[in-house]
């Protein structure tokens, strides 16, 4: 299982993803690493890929952790 952490480019203000909205088309964040959603290996390259298409790339910088 994996978690993913987010760093914002500017602030350097780092948390983690709690979950994912599609509605809202932005991750919930949080700053506790035992809150984060945890992800299956395989299920990394599409949420990426929703984050990037949500524009949260364009602010952070995201990095897969394997829990």
């Amino acid at each position: 299982m994996v978690i993913i952490k987010w760093t914002n480019k500017y602030s350097n203000e780092t948390g983690y993803v709690a979950s994912l909205s599609t509605k809202n088309k932005c991750f919930i964040n949080t700053y506790e690493q035992s809150e984060a959603k945890q992800y299956s290996e395989r299920s990394v390259t599409s949420l990426m890929t929703k984050l990037a298409s949500f524009h949260e790339t364009d602010n952070n910088d995201f990095e897969v952790i394997t829990v």
